[in-house]
């Protein structure tokens, strides 16, 4: 016998399952820009190995004041983290203003973490040389003075990843001679 509380769990279930809801098409579609925005974010080496590759990440990650939270070299992965002030003026200065015209408390932002992500893939031996696609993407996390999380932004200024890879193909270059 079919007890109420089984007809009400599966009206529940066909509720639930009739909000789910789908992903939309253009969530899934490149944009103009993710070309520009992926061949600033990469480069490939050839004639190095993997671990090379990914011990001259970290060490350039450090450098640049980040520490590395996660390393996985059998899948080519490096994770570095650093914290800093999210602190604007304007947005303090706006706050205050908000605050004094009787708009009450105002979240402003106040401290983000500036993550990177590199990961190598080995490339088919079609050149006949060790070669490795190497992408690194910057973002930052950024939470307000409620700690709640208030933006979370891919890093797409360019001499950011041109910087990074600059010091890559130096140290590169470098352990290739040795």
């Amino acid at each position: 016998m079919i007890t109420l509380k089984v007809i009400v769990a599966f009206a529940l279930a066909l509720f639930l399952a009739g909000c789910a809801s789908t992903i939309p098409k253009e969530a899934l579609m490149m944009t103009p820009s993710s070309l520009e925005n992926r061949t600033m974010q990469s480069r490939i080496y050839d004639e190095l190995t993997e671990e090379q590759i990914l011990s001259a990440s970290v060490a350039i990650l450090q450098d640049f004041g980040f520490t590395i939270s996660e390393t996985e070299t059998d899948l080519g992965l490096v994770v570095g983290e650093k914290d800093r002030s999210a602190i604007e003026a304007g947005q303090v200065a706006a706050a205050l203003l908000i605050a004094v015209l009787g708009g009450g408390a105002t979240p402003i932002d106040d401290k983000q973490k500036i993550r990177a992500s590199l990961v190598t893939t080995p490339l088919p031996r079609l050149r006949g040389k060790n070669s490795y696609f190497v992408r690194i993407i910057f973002q930052r996390i950024v939470w307000n003075n409620h700690g709640q999380v208030s933006k979370i932004l891919g890093i797409k200024e360019p001499t950011v990843y041109a910087e990074f890879f600059d010091h890559l193909e130096k140290a590169l270059f470098l352990e290739k001679q040795t």
